[in-house]
C-alpha cells in the first residue's frame, strides 16, 4: 500500500474498541516481542497541557544531548505529527512500513487508531535508539493503550485534572483523578502539576499504595519565572513548571557522569529546552495582518485558560471569535465563558460524526444574545471572521476541537493569499 492508502485504512479505525486500550497494547506488544522493553519513558497524563508539557520535556532533555521520541494525539495537520524523534516527524516511507507490519499483526482483540498509532510510535523509537520516550496518554489513564507497555515509566507527570469525557472518565474529579492515577506503577516516581487539591489527595493517595514517590512542583513557578518560554499563554508557564519537575525528578535518579553533566549546565540547559520547544495550535499566533490565534481549547478548563491569557495579553480588547466544536462537550460552558470578550462569534462545522453544526451553535448564541453567524463551509467562514474583524479592529480568535483548529491551520496554508 502507497502512504495515502496506510493512513486512510489506519484512521477508519474505530475511535474506541470492545476491549480496553491497555489490554490491546498488551497484546501487540507481545506480537512484537516487546519492542518497549528497557525504554526509559516519561508518562503524561492529565485533562489539559499534556502535549504543551510533553514538548516542553523533550525540548529540554534534546537540549541536554539526548535523542528524544514523542508520542503525542491528536494531530493537527499532518498524521506523521504524532511520532517524532528530535523534532523530527516520521517519515512517510517509515508509516507504510511499519504500518504494513503492524496490520498483518494476527490480533485477537481488535485494534483503534491510537492502538496502531502506539505501536508504529514503539517500533519507530527503538529503531532510533531514543534515549528517553515521551508518552502522551490518549484518554484516562488505568485502560489507556500507554499503559499497557510492559515497561515501568521512569517518571509520571500529572497536568491539571478537569471534568472531561464524563461519560467515559467518571462524573465527579475524584472519578476521573483515579482514572489518571492508573498509569503510575510501582518503581515510578509521580511529579504532579497544578491542579484542584481533591484532585491531588486521590493521586497522591493511589502513589502511597505503590510506594510511588510524589513531587509538586508549586516552587518551580516562581524559580522559571524569569526564563523565556517559547509557548504563549499563561497556563503554560505551569506547564513549563511541570516539564522541569519532571526532568529535575529524572536526573535526581541518575548517578555518576550523566548526574555531574546535567548539574553542572542546568539551569542553561533548562532555559535553553524552554525557549526552543514548539507546540503548534495552542496560543499560536499564525498571522500578525490580519491577526489570526488559533488555541485548541475544547474544554471548559481549556477556554478558561485561553479566556485569562486572552484577558491578560490584551487588556479591555474584544475578539471575533471561530469557533468549532463537538457535540459530546460542554459547549454552552465554553461559549458563555467567552462572552465577556467577544465582538461576534462565527461558527464552523468540524469534519466529524461527533460535530456540533454549526447552524445549531449559531442558534444558541443568538438566543443568548450574541451576534453569531453560521459558516456553511470553513474558509468562507474564516475569511468572514477576518474581514468582519478587520471593519471591527478585532483581532480574530479561532478556538474549540483540535480537529477544527487543524483544519483551519490547513485552509490559510493552502490559502496564504488570506493573511497576505
Amino acid at each position: 500500500m502507497q502512504y495515502e492508502e496506510i493512513i486512510q485504512v489506519i484512521q477508519s479505525k474505530r475511535r474506541f474498541g470492545q476491549a480496553y486500550g491497555r489490554d490491546v497494547t498488551r497484546e501487540m506488544m507481545a506480537h512484537l516481542s516487546y519492542p518497549e522493553q528497557g525504554m526509559q519513558v516519561i508518562h503524561i497524563a492529565g485533562t489539559n497541557g499534556k502535549g504543551s508539557t510533553a514538548a516542553f520535556v523533550s525540548s529540554i532533555l534534546q537540549a541536554a544531548g539526548f535523542v528524544v521520541g514523542r508520542f503525542t494525539s491528536p494531530h493537527l495537520v499532518r498524521f506523521t505529527e504524532r511520532i517524532v524523534v528530535n523534532g523530527e516527524e516520521i517519515g512517510q516511507e517509515d508509516v507504510v512500513r511499519l504500518g504494513t507490519r503492524l496490520l498483518a499483526l494476527p490480533m485477537q482483540q481488535e485494534c483503534t487508531m491510537f492502538d496502531l498509532c502506539l505501536g508504529m510510535a514503539i517500533l519507530y523509537f527503538r529503531e532510533c535508539h531514543c534515549d528517553y520516550v515521551v508518552l502522551e496518554t490518549g484518554l484516562g489513564g488505568a485502560k489507556d493503550s500507554t499503559a499497557g507497555l510492559s515497561c515501568v515509566p521512569r517518571v509520571c507527570g500529572f497536568t491539571n485534572i478537569g471534568l472531561d469525557h464524563t461519560a467515559i472518565l467518571g462524573d465527579t474529579m475524584e472519578e476521573i483523578a483515579a482514572e489518571k492515577a492508573g498509569i503510575l506503577k510501582k518503581g515510578t516516581e509521580a511529579v504532579l502539576g497544578c491542579m484542584d487539591k481533591n484532585a491531588r489527595n486521590v493521586i497522591e493517595s493511589h502513589a502511597a499504595q505503590l510506594g510511588v514517590r510524589t513531587h509538586n512542583v508549586d516552587n518551580l513557578l516562581t524559580r522559571i519565572s524569569t526564563y523565556k518560554i517559547a509557548l504563549n499563554g499563561l497556563f503554560q508557564w505551569e506547564n513549563a513548571a511541570l516539564a522541569v519537575g519532571i526532568v529535575e525528578t529524572l536526573f535526581n535518579q541518575e548517578s555518576g557522569y550523566l548526574l555531574d553533566n546535567f548539574l553542572s549546565k542546568k539551569e542553561e540547559i533548562i532555559a535553553r529546552g524552554l525557549a526552543e520547544a514548539k507546540w503548534p495550535g495552542r496560543m499560536e499566533v499564525v498571522s500578525e495582518k490580519p491577526y489570526i490565534l488559533v488555541d485548541g481549547a475544547h474544554n471548559p478548563q481549556g477556554v478558561e485558560a485561553l479566556f485569562n491569557s486572552l484577558r491578560e495579553q490584551f487588556p479591555g480588547e474584544k475578539f471575533v471569535f471561530f469557533a468549532g466544536v463537538m457535540a459530546d462537550k460542554d459547549y454552552s460552558a465554553m461559549m458563555e465563558r467567552m462572552f465577556p470578550l467577544a465582538e461576534a462569534f462565527f461558527c464552523g462545522t468540524v469534519d466529524s460524526e461527533r460535530s456540533l453544526q454549526a447552524q445549531a451553535l449559531a442558534e444558541q448564541l443568538q438566543q443568548q444574545g450574541q451576534r453569531a453567524f453560521a459558516c456553511d463551509n470553513l474558509l468562507r467562514g474564516l475569511t468572514a471572521a477576518v474581514r468582519f474583524a478587520e471593519q471591527q479592529h478585532c483581532r480574530v480568535v479561532c478556538f474549540g476541537s483540535l480537529y477544527f483548529i487543524g483544519e483551519v491551520k490547513r485552509e490559510l496554508q493552502d490559502n496564504p493569499s488570506l493573511i497576505g
